[in-house]
Protein backbone atom coordinates (compact mmCIF):
# COMPACT_ATOMS: atom_id res chain seq x y z
CA UNK A 1 0.00 0.00 0.00
CA UNK A 2 0.92 3.17 -1.10
CA UNK A 3 0.44 6.88 0.90
CA UNK A 4 1.27 10.43 -0.27
CA UNK A 5 2.58 12.71 2.11
CA UNK A 6 4.25 16.24 1.49
CA UNK A 7 7.92 16.88 3.18
CA UNK A 8 10.18 20.18 2.71
CA UNK A 9 13.39 19.37 0.52
CA UNK A 10 16.26 21.43 -0.73
CA UNK A 11 15.46 22.63 -4.28
CA UNK A 12 18.78 21.28 -5.24
CA UNK A 13 16.86 17.94 -4.83
CA UNK A 14 13.87 18.92 -6.23
CA UNK A 15 15.65 19.89 -9.13
CA UNK A 16 17.75 16.48 -9.36
CA UNK A 17 14.53 14.46 -9.02
CA UNK A 18 12.92 16.10 -12.10
CA UNK A 19 15.01 14.09 -14.38
CA UNK A 20 14.28 11.10 -12.83
CA UNK A 21 11.70 9.18 -15.01
CA UNK A 22 9.91 7.47 -11.40
CA UNK A 23 10.57 10.44 -8.71
CA UNK A 24 8.64 8.19 -6.24
CA UNK A 25 10.23 5.05 -6.47
CA UNK A 26 13.81 7.04 -6.35
CA UNK A 27 12.56 8.69 -3.21
CA UNK A 28 11.55 5.31 -1.97
CA UNK A 29 14.57 3.60 -2.29
CA UNK A 30 16.81 6.83 -1.14
CA UNK A 31 14.90 6.61 2.45
CA UNK A 32 15.04 2.94 2.60
CA UNK A 33 19.07 2.85 2.01
CA UNK A 34 19.18 6.02 4.73
CA UNK A 35 16.94 3.84 7.61
CA UNK A 36 18.36 0.70 6.66
CA UNK A 37 21.01 -0.46 9.62
CA UNK A 38 23.05 -2.24 6.89
CA UNK A 39 25.83 0.59 6.49
CA UNK A 40 27.46 -1.98 4.02
CA UNK A 41 29.27 -0.74 0.58
CA UNK A 42 26.80 -1.48 -2.58
CA UNK A 43 29.08 -1.39 -5.46
CA UNK A 44 25.40 -0.28 -7.53
CA UNK A 45 25.85 3.18 -5.76
CA UNK A 46 28.55 3.84 -7.83
CA UNK A 47 28.45 5.72 -10.90
CA UNK A 48 30.61 4.39 -14.16
CA UNK A 49 32.48 7.26 -14.28
CA UNK A 50 33.43 6.87 -10.39
CA UNK A 51 34.71 3.39 -11.04
CA UNK A 52 36.24 4.33 -13.79
CA UNK A 53 38.44 7.56 -12.41
CA UNK A 54 39.20 4.67 -9.62
CA UNK A 55 40.83 2.48 -11.98
CA UNK A 56 42.30 4.62 -13.82
CA UNK A 57 44.72 5.98 -10.30
CA UNK A 58 46.19 2.29 -10.36
CA UNK A 59 48.32 2.79 -13.81
CA UNK A 60 50.90 5.71 -14.41
CA UNK A 61 49.84 8.44 -16.79
CA UNK A 62 52.05 7.22 -19.68
CA UNK A 63 50.53 3.88 -19.32
CA UNK A 64 48.02 2.59 -22.19
CA UNK A 65 45.29 1.10 -19.76
CA UNK A 66 45.52 4.86 -18.50
CA UNK A 67 44.90 6.16 -21.50
CA UNK A 68 42.29 3.85 -22.54
CA UNK A 69 40.49 4.67 -19.54
CA UNK A 70 40.50 8.41 -19.89
CA UNK A 71 39.00 7.79 -23.41
CA UNK A 72 36.39 6.01 -21.68
CA UNK A 73 35.83 8.46 -18.98
CA UNK A 74 35.28 11.11 -21.48
CA UNK A 75 32.95 9.30 -23.46
CA UNK A 76 30.80 8.95 -20.21
CA UNK A 77 30.68 12.64 -20.19
CA UNK A 78 27.26 14.15 -20.80
CA UNK A 79 26.66 15.53 -23.45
Amino acid sequence: MRVARTFTIDIDLVQELRRKVNQSETVNRAVRKFLSSDDEFDLRDVTIGQLLAALQTRFDQFDPEYSLIQTLIAMCRPS
